[in-house]
């Protein structure tokens, strides 16, 4: 546990897609109690973008330079998917906390090689699992808590539509891992979210590379896990789907829920439950999506102790998903997941 009030921040990955690491570095800017201290980034036009948008800061286009500067209690890791681990690892090692951006790492092993090395060195670590206060997942778990649907047995998830997956590193499966590591993480970790304290069984995977040949990522993706109760969650994510279907669709011994579109674009889903013996729609409204409480929340856990949101296990539960999909998709059988512990799902308060 840090215990200075001022929080030294490095962000190593300053450049990359979509700007996530100034993201990061500005929500580090605007918690009281931490500063950004660094930036890192092996472009170094990068790391002068990163000290003009942020005056005073300190640029390195190495890590090891970086941490043997010691200007930072907290590393942010905001790099390709195949560098997390080997990066976090390196920062942990040298005494720092981690923050890693999504996924946590590509396999189980490297993810509990990182979770057993924080705990020996007594650092922090956590996963940037920012979308676990998206209204819409707010509102579905909500609902699901409150138990107004009953007990759910079934949850199906859908994202995609027919396009090119792009030419990034993000469409290069040996850095990225997969079309399931990107978007699927986020994914993974609702639907667990939605079934908190619930262990799981094991997971099928249905991979396919069908059209966009010249890109190493697989066109579409499918999971099934199979919960220890019998509850079944189908997630499937595409970029050659040609027919919609609806974002989520929960069926629960009492009720079902629907919910068609993006927050942004629909921010609303259908509730259905029995009245009077007869199917009754309701339209609930989404609750509103709270940005930039990551890091606010995260410096209470470091200076006063209160409950880490995403603990490394829970992150470490999406991957053992994600990577059982691919192994089960490659051998044509369920690929039981390897954790006995259900671990409870942070409340996502504001």
């Amino acid at each position: 546990m840090v215990q200075t009030d001022a929080i030294r921040c490095a962000v190593i990955g300053y450049g990359t897609a979509f700007n996530q690491g100034r993201h990061h570095a500005q929500q580090i800017a605007d918690t009281d109690g931490m500063r950004l201290t660094a930036v890192c980034d092996i472009d170094p036009a990068c790391v002068a973008a990163g000290r003009q948008d942020f005056p005073g800061v300190a640029g390195f286009t190495d890590v090891d330079q970086l941490l043997s500067a010691a200007v930072a209690d907290l590393a942010v890791v905001v790099l390709p998917h195949h560098l997390h681990a080997p990066v976090a690892e390196a920062c942990l090692t040298a005494g720092l906390d981690v923050v890693l951006e999504k996924p946590m790492a590509l396999t189980v092993d490297e993810c509990t090689r990182l979770i057993t090395l924080a705990r020996e060195r007594q650092r922090m670590l956590t996963v940037y699992h920012n979308r676990r206060w998206d209204g819409d997942f707010l509102t579905l778990r909500q609902i699901i808590q409150e138990g107004t649907v009953g007990q759910v047995f079934q949850i199906e998830y859908f994202t995609g539509g027919y396009s090119h997956p792009g030419t990034s590193w993000r469409a290069n499966k040996e850095v990225s891992g997969g079309a399931f590591f990107d978007w699927g993480a986020h994914v993974v970790d609702w639907v667990l979210g939605l079934m908190e304290g619930r262990r799981m069984d094991a997971v099928t995977g249905f991979f396919h590379q069908l059209v966009w040949q010249e890109v190493s990522n697989e066109d579409q993706v499918q999971a099934v896990i199979r919960f220890a109760d019998g509850a079944v969650a189908d997630i499937q994510q595409s970029y050659i789907a040609l027919a919609d279907k609806a974002r989520w669709r929960i069926l629960g011994t009492e009720g079902a829920l629907v919910a068609v579109g993006e927050p942004g674009k629909n921010p609303q889903c259908r509730l259905r439950v029995l009245h009077g013996g007869h199917p009754a729609d309701i339209v609930v409204p989404y609750a509103e999506t709270v940005r930039g409480t990551f890091y606010p929340r995260l410096y209470t856990h470091l200076t006063r102790g209160a409950p880490l949101d995403v603990t490394p296990e829970s992150a470490r539960r999406v991957i053992a998903v994600l990577e059982g999909a691919e192994q089960s998709s490659a051998s044509g059988r369920a690929v039981t997941i390897p954790f006995e512990d259900t671990v409870v799902f942070p409340h996502c308060r504001t």
